[in-house]
């Protein structure tokens, strides 16, 4: 890991030599002509998906599913007493009144 590490370092620095040594006025029309590709690119490929979005608009249809597999069981924990039951009341407080009736 550390031979290909060294290796990647040594092609940075290599090209970064490379590109330092091209005059300004290269590297601008260079830099320029990459960000245009770039930008064509770009384009390209949201013009692409959108006459491709709007080729195949199909619309899902959701619906109720039948068939639960059975390797699945449902968990089913009963509340105490549903009458005593109360979503703003401390557990603590719920047990409190279920031992008193």
């Amino acid at each position: 890991m550390k031979k290909l590490r060294l290796k990647i370092e040594e092609f940075v620095k290599k090209a970064e030599r490379k590109w330092k040594s091209l005059p300004t006025k290269r590297q601008r029309s260079l830099t320029k002509i990459f960000f245009a590709g770039y930008a064509i690119m770009t384009i390209l490929t949201v013009i692409h998906l959108w006459s491709k979005d709007s080729k195949s608009r199909t619309i899902l249809s959701v619906g109720h599913i039948n068939n639960i597999p059975k390797k699945i069981k449902m968990q089913h924990q009963p509340l105490e007493n549903p009458a005593n039951y109360s979503p703003h009341k401390h557990p603590h407080e719920r047990d409190k009144s279920h031992q008193n009736h």
